[in-house]
This record gives structure tokens, sequence and C-alpha cells, in this order.
């Protein structure tokens, strides 16, 4: 793509815009600006979000159109506040996911768990690889606020986010987004809806994402840092022969390149390069090689939903998933380890089945069921070394060595082995959660109870200088207990004290490949949902407190940087925090939103057991004291010609611990964002409608951290990867 001429068009969009403007309709018919309803299925059945007793953040489709949200990547800006995004190490597809403070440090073993359950339209994802994948079609984002044990199960200790499609209309209908940006960006979008026929209705949507990137490597012939090309498809069939059956069957494969992260020197107590504290748009050296790590998804899944009787509802989902990661990272010296390489090829395949059976019966609603995921992952990791820092190889320090060796003389003094790695998991649960209205208080009043048994079965080898096996069998009963009481019809508060149970595992870069045992965590929350000033106003807070027992902790070695343990921590951890959202509409087609989080950790000294037990300093990383999330959402009067729409947002992050062990690089930061969009012009001729947008993400080009970590302890040096510059582009969309 000619990047001058993609630009050039960008800057005339504004004219071509406001020419649409000048016949502006003053007879239009008025909007009413109330506050639509939002419908959420947090508790497996559809429900009112002010109805829902569970702290909930959603993003509807046309939230996430405005703020340019196609996948989960993009939430890493902070669009919900609890929720902390963003990317393990330097490798921007595998992400780590982070709700009230819980979430694994090192995401990307195969041989443990996550602290977030991700879900694609009801199917358990299970690995933080290949979550930057682009999702083409999303009807909302729902993320389950705290420990969801008992509906969603053992890895949803730090809450749930729920990614929900459209599903297939039954009516023809075509819409195709072109978009354009800064460093050669260009994204396509392709939905396509048929006509049903025999009951049976289709979807297809494809969507390809590309950009060069930001940060060259003057390596000749070389990738450049943060590039990207995604593309995904999606097929959705509905069948419904009858009222009472349905049939849902979805395909959807991803292919995601990425080239990594570039890291920096915020410390560099050596001396060898100095500190680089300021964003770099260069590498300090030529990198060689760089190759994008590559990311295949695919996915089956079949749901079917049976109405028995009136009352009753039986519900099947099942599902089978294949991922594979080509993973390359080079480290180019800024670990002191001769160029680090990072290469790591992995294989993933899931298979899940859920029964669920909902019923109601006269003041009880209930839900049971049952489920089962069977898992076997490998993962093969070479690392190898392409610049001699020390000259230790070559001669000559800083010099490239080729071709790449596995000789480490910086450690071993030896030829570093593969390590492979073989993992299998199995895991059987049995739930239920009923809620009763009992006869009192003029029928106010709600409790539930709900409860989860979940029996685990993994066992891990690997094959390095030895075989080093690992076989662990876990058991829970996780409860969880809510009153909600009604005040009126648009005011609630709930009581809530739910635990939740994540499973055991093993570190696989850890020397010792010794076990660590499962994490427990209990939490009291109250809530309180209203809306008010006729229904142009919606307040949602809640407070909570969580205590963890058996905390899994992942800290990197101090001596071998590229060895990571994992313990559980020997004392409480303890996370408490208050919520608070906030929507209005004040004057008609004008939307006002806040959400806030606040953050308090207390995280004990904790035995190091690479320091013969000594007591050591952890932090519990990413979670920032303070975080909110303003947006403005102004749609003018409609003109002949179509409707000017406006978005801004500011998200904005106190400093936090960017890992759980060592010195650290805090960082807080405000990042803005907006789009401006002429909707619904009319094409005439039965060509369908046009819309037209501008926008750009972090406007005031911030320069803000996405990862760090310290090298050593003391630290040698701490390394910084910085997010994306400022950058804009601008968007065309057909739809008929």
């Amino acid at each position: 793509m000619n990047s001058t001429k993609s630009l050039s068009v960008l800057y005339t969009l504004p004219s071509i815009m406001l020419a649409f403007l000048p016949s502006h309709n003053a007879s239009s018919e008025q909007q009413t600006h109330a506050l639509q309803e939002i419908t959420v299925t947090a508790q497996k059945r559809e429900q009112s979000l002010q109805d829902t007793p569970i702290a909930i953040s959603v993003l509807n489709d046309l939230q996430l159109d405005a703020q340019g949200i196609t996948g989960l990547g993009a939430l890493g800006l902070g669009a919900v506040p609890s929720l902390r995004i963003k990317p393990l190490g330097n490798t921007p597809s595998n992400l780590v996911m982070v709700l009230r403070g819980n979430g694994p440090f090192d995401a990307s073993e195969v041989t443990r768990e996550g602290s977030v359950a991700i879900y694609l339209d009801d199917v358990y994802l299970g690995r933080s690889q290949g979550l930057g994948m682009e999702l083409a079609d999303l009807e909302r984002i729902e993320v389950l606020r705290g420990p969801q044990g008992t509906l969603f199960g053992r890895n949803a200790i730090g809450g749930a986010v729920s990614l929900i499609s459209k599903k297939p209309t039954g009516d023809w209908g075509f819409k195709q987004t072109l978009g354009v940006g800064r460093y050669n960006e260009f994204r396509s979008v392709t939905r396509i809806n048929l006509p049903e026929f025999s009951n049976l209705s289709a979807k297809l949507d494809y969507i390809q994402s590309e950009r060069d990137g930001w940060v060259n490597n003057t390596a000749p012939g070389e990738s450049d840092y943060s590039a990207y090309d995604k593309s995904g498809g999606r097929l959705s069939l509905h069948w419904q022969p009858s009222e009472a059956l349905s049939v849902d069957y979805i395909y959807d494969q991803s292919d995601v390149e990425t080239t990594q992260n570039y890291f920096q020197f915020y410390k560099d107590n050596i001396g060898l390069f100095g500190a680089e504290l300021d964003r770099k748009t260069t590498t300090r050296l030529p990198v060689t090689s760089l190759k994008p790590t590559i990311t295949d998804h695919r996915g089956h899944a079949l749901t079917v939903n049976w109405q028995l009787s009136e009352s009753l509802k039986l519900r099947s989902i099942s599902s089978h998933r294949d991922l594979d990661e080509d993973a390359h990272n080079n480290y180019a010296g800024v670990l002191y380890f001769n160029g680090l390489i990072d290469a790591s090829i992995m294989s993933q395949q899931i298979s899940t089945q859920e029964f669920q059976l909902l019923g109601t019966h006269d003041r009880l609603e209930w839900i049971t069921g049952l489920y089962y995921l069977q898992e076997e992952v490998s993962k093969t990791l070479q690392d190898s070394f392409s610049l001699d820092i020390f000259g230790l190889i070559t001669g000559t320090p800083l010099s490239p060595i080729i071709p790449t060796t596995t000789f480490d003389a910086l450690s071993t003094g030896a030829n570093l082995p593969a390590r492979i790695i073989n993992a299998d998991s199995e895991s059987r649960a049995a739930y239920a959660q009923a809620t009763w209205t009992p006869n009192v208080l003029g029928d106010k009043l709600q409790l539930t109870l709900g409860g989860r048994y979940t029996e685990d079965e993994k066992q891990a080898t690997r094959l390095e200088n030895g075989i080093d096996q690992s076989d662990q069998d876990s058991e829970h009963f996780d409860v969880s207990i809510t009153a909600n009481y009604q005040w009126n019809d648009s005011m609630s508060s709930y009581a809530k004290w739910a635990t939740a149970y994540k499973a055991g595992g093993v570190n696989s870069r850890s020397a010792s490949f010794m076990p660590f045992d499962e994490e427990l965590a209990k939490t009291v929350e109250f809530g309180f949902k209203s809306e008010f000033w006729d229904n142009k106003a919606r307040l949602n807070m809640a407070l909570f407190w969580t205590n963890y027992e058996d905390l899994q902790l992942d800290f990197t070695d101090p001596v071998i940087v590229t060895l990571t343990e994992t313990i559980n921590a020997a004392n409480k951890v303890e996370v408490d925090g208050a919520e608070i959202d906030l929507l209005i509409a004040p004057i008609n087609r004008l939307k006002l939103g806040l959400s806030y989080t606040y953050l308090s950790t207390d995280m004990p000294l904790q035995p190091n057991p690479l320091a013969g037990g000594a007591l050591k300093e952890f932090f519990v990383p990413l979670a920032p004291n303070h975080a909110g999330a303003l947006t403005l959402d102004y749609q003018f009067a409609p003109w002949r010609y179509g409707t000017l729409a406006a978005h801004f947002d500011i998200t904005s992050t106190d400093h936090y611990a960017q890992t759980p062990f060592g010195e650290q690089r805090t960082d807080s930061y405000t990042l803005f964002n907006g789009r401006l969009s002429l909707l619904n012009i009319d094409m005439g001729n039965n060509m369908g409608n046009l819309a037209m947008s501008i926008w750009g993400k972090n406007i005031t080009d911030e320069e803000y951290i996405i990862s760090a970590f310290p090298v050593g302890e003391p630290a040698v040096s701490i390394g910084q990867a910085f997010g994306d510059p400022r950058t804009f582009g601008m968007d065309l969309t057909v739809s008929f």
C-alpha cells in the first residue's frame, strides 16, 4: 500500500464529510435520550444488566465500533479499568489477562492455568497464545469482575471475559468496511448474511488487518518491530426446525502474524548501552534474525437449545479447538545474553462438552450443569544467541553471531539443549445454581445459592537434560451465596460471598520442575445498581474484599534470567477495592460515561526458595491503585445526507508493578482517543448506505510502558517496551 496516497485521502476526508452537511433538516424527528436496556448472559440465561447481581462491564457493538475494539488486545488501552491486558514480554499475540489484580505473570506456560476465563460464544479458549487475534463482528463483550467459581469454573478466579458474536439474521445483508491508517495500516472487514432457506440461516465474516512496524530495524532485509498481519474467517449457521429446537454451528479460523515489541533499557547499570528513557523508533543495533511469531487458531462449536416444556430448557455446548504457535523473540542485547533468541513451537488441542438444564418453578429459577474438558499441549523451546555482547565468541564486542549459536558463553559454557514439554489435562465438573424469591417483603428479595464440584487431573513431562515428570490430581467445591434486594423498579443492592479455585501445575522454565498447588480465592462483595432521572442516568457500584490462599507467584531467577520459578505464597494475599460505572444522557443525543476502579493490595513478605527461604518483597502486578475511563458520545441532528457522530474517550492508569518480584519500572499514563463519523448516507438507487469515519488513538502521543522487567537481583538492568505512538486513520463502510 502507498502510504502517501492513503494519507492524502485521509486528510481530505473531513472536507468530504462536511460537503454533505449544508442541508440540515430542521423538522427531523426528535429522539428520546433515555438509556437503553442492556441484556447480558452472565448467569447462563438472558437477563437485564440491572437485574443481575454481579459486577459486570459491558461494551456493545456501537461502543466497540466507536473505540475501534475488534479483539481483546484493544482492551489493553483501559476501556474496562478493572481489566488489565498486556503482551507477555515482547510477544504481542500472547496476552496476559488480569482482573482485579489477579493473573499469572508467566501466562505462556502450557503446564499451568490462567486466572481469567476467556469464552468465545460460550466456548472456553484456555491458552494465552493467540488471544491477540481479530474478531470480525462482535455483538458485545461482557467482563464479569471478581471470582466466578460456580457457573464458570476453576480458572475464573479473577473473573471471566465473554465474547459474544452476532448471529445470522436470516435476511440478506452485506456490510463492507475498509480502513487505512498510519504505518501503512490496512483493514478490511466483510460481513454477509444469507437469506433463510429451509429454516437454515447462515452468516459469513472475514477480517484482514495489517500494519508495518513503528520501530525500524536497521538490519537489511529483517522485520521491523511491532508489525502485524492478521486474518480471520467465521461461518455461522443457525437451524431452527421448530419453535422448541434450535441448532447453532460455528467454525472460526484466525491467522496472526506479529513481530515482537521492542525492549529498551530503562536502567543499564553495566553501562554497555546506557539508559534509553524516551521511546525509540530505531533499534540500537542491527537485529538479526528477527522473525514474526505465527499463531493459527481453528475451532468448531455446536450449540443445541431444546425447550422441553414451558418451564424447562436443555442446552448442549460442544467444541473442539486447535492452536499452533511458532514463536520467535530476539531480545537484541537487552538481557546482556548475547542477543538471546527465544524460539518455540507450541501445539494445543482442546475439547469441551457442557450440558445445561435450565428451569423455573413458581418462585424458583435454577440451572444445573455438567462440564468436561480435555486438553493436550506440546511445546518445544530452543534458546540461541545472535549477538556477541562482550566478544567472548567472535572476539569483537557487539558483533553479530552468524549463524546463531546455542553455545551459552555467559552461563553454562555449553550448548543449550532444546526443552520439550508435553502436558495433558482433564477436568470434570458438576454445578448448580438456584434463585428463590420468597413470599415476603413484597417479592423484593432474591436469594441465590450456587455450588460447583471440580476434579482435575494433570500430567506434564519435560525432556531437557533428562526427563522430569509431574502428576497432579486435585478437587475442589466452590460456593456462591447472594442476597439481592430490589428497593424499587430502578434500584437494587446485593451482598455476595463467593469462592473460586485455580488448578495447580508446574513451571516448565523452572530449574527444579517442582509442582505448585492450587490457588483459592474467597470474596465478599456489596453492590448497588440504579437508574434514575427518568432513565437518563445509570449508576452501578461494587465494593469487594478478596483473600487469596496459596497465591501462585512467578519470578525470574536472578542469576539465570531464562529460568522462571512459580511458588505458592506462604502468607495470605489480600486485594480490596471499589468500582463505579456511571452512564448519563443529560440532553438529547449526548451520552457521558465514567468508569473507575480503586485497588488496595496487601502482599506480605514471602519466602524465596532461590534465596534459601529468606523473606523477600513480592508485589501484586498489574494492580494500579487508581484507573479510570471517560467517554463522550454525541450525535448531531440528522442532515439530509447523513448524521454526524462524535466519540471521544480518555483512559487513565496509575503507576503499578509490572512483575511480582525485583526492582520495578512503574508508570502512570493517560491516553486520549477519538472518532468522527458521518453515518447513514443514502447512496440511492438501492445502493445501500455509506458511513465514513476518521479516528485517532493516543492523540497526544503519550510515551507509556506496556511491559517491563528487571534482570538480576539487585537489578543489573531493567528493560521496558513502549505502547504504540499516535496513530490515526479513516474507515469507509458500505452496507445494504
